[in-house]
């Protein structure tokens, strides 16, 4: 075996929740991540170096790609003299609160161990993706799951089965280092209620969701484009609407397909960039191993 073919999800916050701060400076976190249909492929082929190639624009290519740093954390934790060439199929946008680059790291873990036949568990993959990105714990489990601590504490959950999530990703992304700072500035702010929003995505109870949402990250939000995209979702006829992640994508809940699909058909005559997508139940998925 030599060449393995992956498609990494990206991810949706239904809540994200901050509890406090280390003192190493991590935040503490308390959120409901779902993944979707909207997918990276990421290629790996054996080899004796580590190089990684994107066809997006802007994508770093070498350490400053987090796929890089995953397969570079891989081979030192394990020791095997190796290396990978590592080729990435763009289809989730960057800067978007959608944990495009997690996804890409997670399945370069899951990939280079099928192709190198390391046998780490998830548990040990997970360590060594905490490490090199927050997300990538959930990134590597995917679907319904209340994720705590740094990232590192991934609980999966009864799965989302029913809905239809319409995203607009706004022209100007937004800086997550810049969005934690807001946050620590800001007061007042409103939480979700986890528990119960579970239970309503568990139980389709769809028209539930915008009771218990909430993303902390999102009420002190300064790039206008985000609440002018969830107010044009709510009028497209949205049973919920959020800011993903630190944004700067922004996603709306519908229980029917037609009326998701007729959304999206109207924001993009409007010349928005917008995806729609469903859950899905993984992180990443192998296409093909040889």
């Amino acid at each position: 075996m030599n060449r393995i073919t992956l498609r990494a999800a990206a991810k949706l916050n239904f809540s994200l929740d901050i509890l406090g701060k280390r003192e190493d400076g991590y935040h503490l976190m308390d959120m409901v991540m779902q993944t979707i249909d909207l997918y990276d492929e990421i290629t790996i082929e054996a080899s004796d170096e580590i190089r990684v190639s994107a066809d997006a624009p802007g994508v770093p290519e070498g350490p400053g790609n987090i796929a890089w740093k995953a397969a570079d954390a891989f081979f030192r934790e394990t020791g095997l003299p190796c290396g990978a060439v590592i080729s990435i199929r763009k289809r989730i946008p960057s800067q978007a609160g959608m944990a495009g680059g997690s996804a890409d790291a997670a399945a370069v873990l899951i990939g280079l161990n099928a192709l190198y036949q390391a046998g780490l568990s998830l548990e040990q993959l997970q360590q060594i993706g905490v490490k090199v990105g927050a997300d990538v714990p959930y990134c590597l489990v995917g679907g319904t799951a209340r994720v705590t601590g740094i990232g590192e504490k991934v609980v999966p959950m009864p799965q989302m089965r029913e809905g239809f999530c319409v995203i607009v990703k706004p022209q100007a992304g937004t800086s997550t280092a810049e969005a934690f700072r807001r946050f620590d500035a800001a007061s007042g702010l409103k939480r979700p209620n986890n528990e119960r929003l579970l239970e309503a995505m568990a139980a389709g109870e769809l028209s539930q969701l915008g009771e218990h949402m909430e993303n902390v990250l999102e009420q002190s939000e300064q790039n206008p484009a985000v609440a002018e995209a969830k107010a044009v979702l709510l009028r497209c006829g949205a049973l919920a609407s959020q800011m993903t992640g630190s944004g700067s994508a922004v996603f709306g809940v519908f229980a029917e397909e037609a009326a998701a699909q007729q959304c999206r058909e109207s924001l993009e005559r409007e010349g928005r960039q917008v995806f729609l997508t469903r859950p899905v139940s993984f992180g990443v998925e192998i296409l093909n191993l040889e």
